[in-house]
């Protein structure tokens, strides 16, 4: 074992305290509308807290900080869309999607263009969570332990987590997780700054740091502390980071279920959409608490600072944890780690059990109680779970860089829901047979793309068929696929001649009534819509 006793009695009793809050929370659960959407009694604290701490899991930490290594900062490119997206989700979506009620993101196609297209992107969702997000968390948080443990496999760890996170995830419903979210978001925060802090000592000092960066660059190295890459960069081009990592964003923050499902149980439109702008100032943190202490990873392994060196780029982030911190500090942060995956992980398992229970039970059996609902949706949840453990054991270990199968599973996927959901809100024009064949279309097209990118055979056929323009890098594809996305809907729509105007103006004038904000709050709103965007620009005109 590579920790203390000492270290892993907090880790320890963060779990039991942790359960213990679950425990307590899950008792007061009375109804579907607790379970799954706390009641709509949130406040942006919390919300922003929950949004945070869903969003940054253990495979950021362990995934970006490994790539940060191999790319510098030009990675926290990911990180600051988050920033654009959670501000254009309170400004977009979010009041249509509080105003029409609606418990999932996927009744908002059905209320535009009906229920085939409502139970499509319910399976899209549902398998997105658990082929993606679920066992993304478990992997990542099974590495970590096996690296701080000493295990030679990441099975133990995987196994205990998915234990452990299992039975905290589908007792307490949205509440206990918002709740428990808002306390992790703090572990979260220090433990990252720890390792920046202690990181930088260990480098010799920040001014030391610098000029082995300028070393590096000077010697045929990248700007490793430039935000910015060249079009034709194999990584993260600044095309692709302009219009790319604006479609994950806009797609991820405003209608991605997981995410929006917070923002659905705020109290009202107002605390609903500052959650999102305090998400979006907790998100440009993670320049400092996850890609920089990557970047001084590597300078620590250049100047062979670590005992037992990594063996690659995704250890980075545990070994500075372990070889850096004292006794107590390595526990808190590695309870941060754990905080990351738990807050991911039960987020994603509340978000799959809304869907299946709210989209499919609840339909097939109108007449069912509301303790059935519930009861069903923790069925769901263990069974989300268990998927997530096997493709994380026999899936996921085939990739060289844990992001890199992130970013392309969003690239891929996005286009045709992210046209749907703007082209449905922005126009009367786009009809219903278009939503849904812009969909299926737009689905199976990025899967195709997936392949040629990925697959040499497939991309030997597609080249020899004159279809070589779909091979492009992954940024591009979402962009390529997003236009594609609107050219289907509005020229399906075209052909087919339906009229959509009916469900548009329906949409438009719904109204959940006491959600709409105030005056003041508009004002306040707008205020804090401007301090984020200074943040932002910020960030970009420090690391030029």
């Amino acid at each position: 074992m590579n920790i203390s006793w000492f270290d892993f009695s907090i880790i320890a009793c963060y779990f039991v305290f942790i359960f213990i809050i679950t425990v307590r929370i899950g008792r007061k659960v009375s109804d579907s509308d607790d379970y799954f959407l706390a009641g709509r009694s949130m406040r942006w604290p919390m919300i922003g807290a929950s949004l945070f701490a869903t969003n940054i899991s253990a495979e950021q930490f362990v995934g970006q900080a490994g790539l940060a290594v191999a790319v510098g900062i030009a990675v926290a490119n990911y990180q600051l869309a988050g920033v654009l997206g959670f501000a254009l989700m309170g400004l977009i979506f979010l009041p249509t999607f509080i105003r029409l009620g609606i418990k999932t993101a996927p009744q908002f196609l059905e209320i535009r263009y009906g229920i085939e297209s409502r139970k499509f992107l319910s399976i899209i969702t549902i398998l997105f969570i658990g082929l993606n997000a679920v066992p993304l968390s478990l992997y990542a948080g099974g590495q970590v332990m096996r690296d701080m443990f000493g295990w030679d496999s990441i099975l133990p760890g995987i196994l205990i987590l998915c234990a452990t996170t299992g039975v905290y995830a589908v007792i307490g419903g949205l509440k206990a997780v918002v709740v428990t979210d808002f306390l992790q978001m703090f572990i979260l925060v220090i433990g990252g700054f720890l390792v920046l802090g202690f990181g930088l000592h260990a480098a010799g000092g920040i001014d030391s740091f610098l000029i082995k960066m300028e070393s590096l660059k000077a010697n045929g190295g990248e700007d490793m502390l430039s935000l910015f890459r060249p079009a034709n960069h194999p990584v993260i081009p600044w095309t692709g980071v302009v219009f790319g990592l604006t479609v994950h964003a806009f797609y991820y923050c405003s209608m991605n279920h997981t995410i929006v499902q917070r923002a659905m149980a705020a109290k009202s439109i107002h605390q609903g959409r500052m959650g999102g702008l305090f998400a979006g100032l907790l998100k440009a943190l993670t320049v400092f608490i996850i890609v920089l202490p990557g970047i001084v990873g590597l300078v620590l392994l250049k100047d062979g600072f670590f005992t037992t060196p990594p063996e690659t780029e995704d250890q980075i982030y545990s070994a500075m944890v372990r070889s850096l911190l004292p006794s107590g500090l390595i526990g808190l942060t590695l309870s941060g780690l754990v905080a990351a995956l738990m807050s991911s992980v039960d987020s994603n398992i509340c978000s799959a059990s809304s869907l299946i229970t709210i989209d499919w039970y609840q339909p097939a059996r109108p007449k069912a109680s509301e303790k059935e609902l519930v009861k069903v949706g923790r069925i769901v949840g263990a069974v989300i779970i268990i998927m997530g453990m096997i493709w994380a054991i026999f899936v996921i270990p085939h990739f060289k860089f844990l992001f890199d199968y992130l970013a392309k599973f969003n690239s891929y996927s996005v286009g045709g829901l992210l046209a749907c959901f703007i082209g449905g809100l922005i126009s009367p024009y786009p009809n219903r047979k278009a939503g849904f064949w812009t969909l299926i279309i737009g689905s199976v097209l990025g899967l195709v793309m997936w392949l040629i990118a990925d697959n040499n055979a497939v991309n030997a056929l597609a080249h020899s068929m004159g279809l070589g323009f779909l091979d492009m890098h992954f940024l591009h594809g979402a962009v390529f696929l997003t236009v594609s996305g609107f050219v289907l809907l509005f020229g399906i729509s075209f052909l087919t001649k339906g009229d959509g105007a009916e469900s548009f103006a329906d949409m438009k004038s719904t109204r959940l009534t006491g959600m709409e904000p105030t005056v003041a709050e508009n004002k306040q709103f707008k205020l804090w819509l401007g301090i984020v965007g200074v943040v932002y620009v910020g960030i970009y005109l420090l690391f030029m």
